[in-house]
């Protein structure tokens, strides 16, 4: 593979993914003359985008060239890599999955991975990532697949069910328990090496060390007498761009565990029983925020501002992100190994959880694809918080995609968020998520 590479951007009318990780293989000088294909069934929104990427391309003086298309094989033939970044049906059916839980007493902080939000959104996505998956192996047997859509298990694992492609799924929690420990510590990313495992959104540290020390004994003398919010500012946003909520929740867990998880604390309640079902008051004791469907298209209309700013030229081009896509394409493209998040098929990097399920840990990625880094097996008092998550991602992703009903309420029962549900009330409220959004959800309504 040479220098210049054809990237298809799926979702590529999506003004929040497509400007910023665009603007990142602009500034890699490995890829200069590369031709960038815009993917979306919205052409004036990939119009609007392409738009921005020309006016970067002018000022950075990258080479590159861009396609606005709705023509899958027209993105896909002879792709080298293709990044994703879609969401089927959008926020109308996203404001479903928030919705309807409520009548259940189930109130979803983010709602886009697991819980009964989580699990809808799964059985719509599936099917159009199955049919892209089946698609682009047919027009790019040799195409890497970078996945940024949630749920980043269901959806990563999909590829590898139904293809042979090499598909990582690519999330930036971990940067966010790393920025906490550089300040708790006054240190800088590199003086900290981190050994941590789990599902999507719900990873635990295991181990780490500071400039080469025992890390947690360290942590446990600066937090003596603190908690995990005094480092954290009020106000700042997450790396998604969401307003920051507070970090009361990890505190919690790393008094009770011993251990860090994710800091995201919207993301982490979503994975265990308690803190968002009976009653929303119950919110309050954690300093748990819900991001609405408002706050959404808020955001999105500020990014799509951003982009016309971008394609007037009243915004320069944007710094280098954080985000590792295109440390991916250039370690493929030049053969130089880099080490990163991936979420990849459990083959044993995580000992102790199912086999199969898509798990995530640090990984090598080098011209041949991608290799899981092994971190043993999760300690016995985290084990059973993380290992039915494996379980309902890979029992939801394989409803979705055969159209099995049964299945699909059975991985819903099955989730922590539904624990205090009888089995009626779970297959009610998931037969009712399901009519809600029954346009996307083709497999269990015969029209596949």
């Amino acid at each position: 593979m040479g220098g210049r590479a054809k990237i298809v951007m799926m979702g590529g009318g999506s003004y929040n993914w497509s400007p910023r990780i665009i603007c990142d293989m602009m500034l890699e000088p490995v890829l200069k003359g590369s031709e960038v294909f815009l993917l979306d069934p919205d052409l004036a929104a990939a119009g609007e985008v392409k738009d921005a990427c020309c006016k970067m391309n002018e000022t950075l003086g990258s080479g590159f060239s861009f396609v606005a298309t709705s023509s899958e094989k027209e993105a896909f033939s002879g792709a080298d890599f293709v990044v994703i970044a879609i969401s089927t049906g959008g926020l109308g059916t996203m404001a479903h999955d928030l919705k309807i839980p409520e009548k259940y007493r189930i109130y979803q902080t983010v709602g886009d991975t697991s819980g009964p939000g989580g699990w809808n959104r799964t059985l719509r996505n599936v099917p159009v990532f199955a049919e892209a998956a089946r698609k682009i192996e047919k027009l790019a047997p040799a195409a890497i697949i970078l996945n940024y859509t949630n749920p980043m298990a269901t959806l990563t694992g999909t590829f590898y069910e139904v293809s042979n492609l090499r598909t990582v799924g690519l999330c930036h929690g971990i940067f966010s328990t790393l920025k906490l420990l550089e300040k708790i510590f006054d240190v800088k990313e590199e003086d900290i090496s981190l050994c941590y495992g789990g599902v999507n959104h719900f990873f635990w540290v295991t181990d780490f060390t500071v400039k080469g020390e025992p890390g947690y004994p360290l942590l446990a003398e600066k937090l003596k007498n603190r908690k995990i919010n005094d480092f954290l500012s009020n106000g700042e946003k997450d790396l998604a761009g969401m307003l920051k909520h507070r970090s009361t929740l990890c505190n919690f867990f790393y008094r009770k565990y011993g251990m860090l998880t994710y800091i995201e604390d919207r993301h982490t309640c979503e994975f265990v029983s308690g803190y968002l079902n009976n009653d929303e008051d119950c919110l309050k004791s954690f300093d748990l925020v819900r991001t609405t469907v408002e706050e959404r298209a808020a955001k999105c209309a500020n990014v799509r501002r951003i982009t016309a700013e971008l394609a007037s030229g009243k915004r320069k081009p944007f710094e280098r992100s954080r985000e590792t896509a295109v440390d991916i394409i250039k370690a493929f493209i030049s053969n130089k190994p880099f080490v990163d998040v991936v979420n990849l098929p459990n083959i044993g990097q995580i000992d102790n959880l199912p086999r199969g399920a898509v798990v995530e840990t640090m990984g090598l990625v080098d011209s041949r694809g991608f290799t899981p880094l092994a971190i043993g097996k999760l300690p016995g008092s985290i084990l059973p918080l993380v290992e039915v998550h494996c379980h309902v991602e890979q029992m939801t992703m394989r409803a979705a995609l055969t159209g099995d009903r049964a299945l699909a309420l059975q991985a819903l029962r099955l989730d922590p968020l539904c624990s205090h549900l009888s089995a009626e009330d779970v297959n009610a409220m998931g037969s009712e998520l399901m009519a809600a959004t029954a346009e996307w959800l083709p497999q269990f309504h015969g029209r596949r």
